[in-house]
Order: C-alpha cells, then structure tokens, then sequence
C-alpha cells in the first residue's frame, strides 16, 4: 500500500478529485456499442481560445509516415498523427500517482493512475482535434507530413520547455524534442489512452524516435458575451445540469446535486419537487420569472444524476442526449479526459463516447456546452464541433485545461443567470467575468485548474440591451436611449447624444467612435456614440 498523504488532504477539501481520471476498463458485457459509421477526422482548428490565466499555442511539426499501400495513405497519417497527439499529451501534461478511492487513507496499487509523475509535467494540455496536416511530401517508403496542432497552457510554458532542454528557434520560437516509440500509431477510434499516458521514454525498453517540435503563441482572443439574446429568443432560456457518475467514496455527484437543489430553491426558484429525495428524472424543470430586455422569459433549470436511472441505462444515455440536442446551455459535472466522452454510470452502459457525439442528431441553433470535469480542453468541444451540425459559429464551450475538482459550478451557474434585485431583470455577463471568477476560486487558483472558453470569437462584443438605432440620437436623460445598462446618455462636443456599450471599440458600428465613460465612483465603461 501506497500512503499518500496529500492525496487524503485533496480527497477532503476537494471532493475527491470528481471530474478527472478514468474508471476502470469496462467488462465486455458493459461495453456501449458506438456506430460503425463515426469516425472521427482531423478537421482543423479554428485558433480561437480564451482565457485569463493561460494561453494557446501553436506546434509545428514534421513526422515520417511509413506507406505500403497508397490507397490506406489518409489512414495511416491519422494513425501517426494521433500518436503524435497521445504522447504529447503524456509529455505536457501534469500527472498525479493515484487517488484513495475507497477513502481508506491510502492508495493502493489498483488505485495508482500514473507511474510516470515525473516525466514532464507543464500543466498544459493538447487540443487533440486541432491536428493539421499542412503539406504531405512523398518519400522513400511512404510520406513526410508537416503539421500543426494547439496546445493550451501556463503563458509562461515556453520558458517551461526551455529549462527541460528546449532551444530557441527562429522568430521567438522554441524548439524541443517529442520522445515516443519509433514508428508509434494509434486508431483515433480505439486509442489506449491508459498506456500511451503512462509512457516515459527512460523506462521504455525499445527504440525511440525523437519528433522536433516549434512553439509559437496564437494571438489572444478578446473578450465577449455568451449569446444569450439568442437563448431567450423563444421565451424560454433552459438549463441542464447532467452530473455523471463519480466512482469515488463518498459520491460527489449524489452531494453536487443536492447542494444545486438546495441553491435553485434558495434563489427563488419554483422546485419541481418537494424535495432532494422526491426528485426524479421526470420531475421535470425548476422554473423562475425573469425579465430580459423588458420582455419576460422562463428560465428552466433540469438536474440529472446517475440514481435517477438505476435499472434502466438505455433511458439514463438517451436523456443525456435529448438534453444535449435541446438546451440552450447543457452543463456536464463528472470524471473527464482525451477521448473519453460523458461517463454516466458505474459499469458505462450509458456513456455517451466521444465518436457517438459527432453521430448526434444537433441542432443547428445557438448553445454553450459546459464541460466540467478534467483536462476537457482535450477534445470535448472538438468533439460536439465534429458533429456537421455544430461549429464555433453556433456553439461555445467552458473547459478546463488541468485536474477539475467540480468547483465553481454554482458560481457559474449564478454568473450565467445573474439577476437585478427587485424585479429580476436579466444581468448579462461576460465570458471574461465568468472565467476570471471561476479562476479566482481559491482551489481552482492554488491548483492550477486554469479555465478558458472556445469558440467565443464571432461573438457579440456589444452589450445585449444595445440598442444601436438609437446611437447619436439627441437625448437629455438615460431613459431617451433605452435600457440603462445598454444605452446612456453621454456628453460629447456635439451635445448630449445616446452612447450604447461595447467591449472593444473595434465592434463599434461604421460612422460611430468609441469613448470611456467615467462615472462618480472611479468605475468606467466603453461605449460608442
């Protein structure tokens, strides 16, 4: 037996780590069968990253891939690449030795997750589905590929690699060296995630290939609102909040749930249950008043857990979808990681895995995909992107970039439904606000969790309640403009004229300019006018 001290204390003041880590391999019988016809592509990225506390970068790459049969040529470069991907996982990423599962005060050697601690370890994590083939060259024996893939981490991570022997390389870029086996493959379809994870090049008994590698950052991603005036369109803004199976004793997504039930009906929500225990996977949505832009609108919460479905797991897969394919923001809490997908259960009958989402039947319409568990930035909006129906143009994703421990997900919750006192008028908030938050929480901070957002890029930077035909318009009051928060009354050269908020003057519209307004406690916003 293994004594981890550190591990107990992270086990009590987090919740035993809910969020991260693999179960165990299912048996047979307990294997979900996934559609012969998924397959997931290597679709290219898009760039588009954000965060306070980290970054996103960019490496370049260049990988021999042996080729016998021409025809099998595509196969054989996703096989590359995804090893590629794999091992630079196993390298960038942080590991942990294991976590006291069964809460004895110990770690025993089937509780060990990792027995390569410590091989690398910058608290970065790859964007598996960023792959890119940028050129294919035929050579002797099969093809030279150049391609690129994004990585996401410590903003400081090029001085990171640098100390563990990278060289500096032409235009601030960094070169290092990605050890793996020689010659490595690996289905995208069937990966040993497990193995491949626990790799370390100086316990590895066979030949070694080494993959040159250039670091260089992608430019930063500006602040934006989530489109939540799309999400109130139809007069109704819902919620799902579906807590996945934590394997851990004592269970964290029986306890997360509950403490949400207690928040919803604290915040005034009308409960569909008289209680905890009464609530069921048909109790339907906790529902609550709300006033957006001066209109009204529903706001629908739905809380799922594992217990809800017990004896009957073919209905426990298929909720989790429907809520997925329906709400306009569906949050999933549990254990997470690269090509995992939604871990619902103990014995995985009704997983929902990662090559089955791209299959989904998804709507074309507006939604934002919480993924609240660990090292999500891995593939878990890539995922839900691969689907034809979604793109960055339709679909923003929170992930996480290190080890979760399901923390700040009420926070997040309050952040994304805020409410005025009194007559519970909407608050938009920004992507900035609510990941700055959720990366202010003290354990979040202490441990590195580093949360961002993907695909915000094509977002709205004007204020919701913006009303910009009122722009310019002579005004001698805040109520001439329009909604206080969206519209002012402003003092320019030209007189007293109506301004609207924005982030960034950049999103100000042509024949407009942009201005800071002061206001009487020091505080000051952007606006155009």
């Amino acid at each position: 037996m293994l004594n981890r001290k550190s591990f107990v204390l992270c086990t009590v003041l987090s919740s035993l780590l809910f969020g991260c880590g693999e179960p165990a391999e299912p048996t047979q019988e307990s294997v979900v069968d996934t559609p012969q016809s998924a397959e997931i592509l290597l679709p290219g990225k898009a760039d588009n990253y954000y965060s306070n506390v980290a970054a996103e970068f960019e490496l370049s790459g260049k990988l021999f891939v042996a080729v016998d049969d021409m025809d099998m040529r595509d196969e054989a470069i996703k096989a590359r690449l995804t090893a590629v991907g794999l091992y630079l996982t196993a390298y960038l990423t942080d590991k942990f030795e294991g976590i006291d599962i069964n809460n004895d005060g110990e770690i025993g050697d089937d509780e060990v997750f990792f027995r390569n601690v410590d091989y690398g370890g910058f608290k970065a994590m790859v964007r598996n589905g960023s792959l890119e083939e940028e050129a294919i060259t035929e050579v002797d024996g099969g093809v030279m590929v150049d391609f690129t893939i994004d990585v996401a981490g410590p903003t400081h991570l090029p001085g990171l690699l640098l100390q563990d022997g990278g060289i500096k390389g032409d235009n601030d870029t960094i070169l290092f060296e990605l050890l793996m086996p020689k010659d490595a493959t690996s289905d995208p379809e069937d990966v040993a995630r497990r193995q491949i994870r626990n790799f370390d090049p100086s316990t590895y008994s066979g030949e070694l290939e080494k993959v040159t590698l250039s670091v260089a950052a992608l430019p930063e991603i500006s602040d934006a609102y989530p489109h939540y005036a799309a999400f109130m369109e139809d007069g109704v803004y819902d919620i799902t909040m579906f807590f996945g199976h934590d394997y851990n004793d004592p269970r964290s997504d029986l306890k997360e749930c509950e403490e949400t039930f207690d928040h919803l009906v604290r915040r005034g929500f009308e409960a569909p249950a008289a209680s905890y225990d009464e609530l069921d996977s048909e109790s339907g949505p906790f529902t609550k008043k709300i006033l957006f832009d001066g209109r009204e609108v529903i706001l629908e919460v739905r809380l799922f857990h594992g217990d809800m479905f017990v004896g009957d797991r073919a209905t426990h897969k298929q909720t989790a979808i429907d809520e997925l394919i329906k709400r306009d923001v569906f949050f999933y809490n549990g254990h997470a990681g690269p090509y995992f997908g939604l871990y619902l259960d103990a014995n995985s009958e009704a997983d929902v895995s990662y090559l089955e989402i791209a299959e989904l039947d998804l709507p074309a319409k507006q939604q934002l995909f919480v993924a609240q568990g660990c090292q999500t930035y891995s593939q878990y909006a890539d995922m839900l992107y691969a689907n034809p129906n979604k793109s960055e143009d339709n679909l923003d994703a929170i992930t996480t970039i290190n080890y979760s421990y399901g923390l700040g997900t009420l926070e997040l919750f309050d952040d994304l439904t805020k409410l005025s006192y009194g007559d519970d008028t909407f608050l938009p908030t920004t992507f900035y606000d609510i990941v700055a938050r959720l990366n202010r929480h003290f354990w979040n901070q202490r441990k590195e969790v580093f949360y961002g957002v993907m695909g915000i890029d094509g977002n709205s930077q004007l204020h919701p309640y913006a009303n910009q035909e009122m722009v310019g318009q002579s005004c001698s009051t805040n109520s001439d403009c329009g909604s206080v928060q969206g519209n002012l009354c402003v003092n320019t050269a030209q007189g007293q004229t109506c301004a609207m908020r924005t982030l960034a003057g950049s999103a100000c519209p042509e024949g407009t300019q942009e201005g800071q307004v002061e206001f009487s406690d020091g505080s000051g916003l952007l606006y155009c006018f």
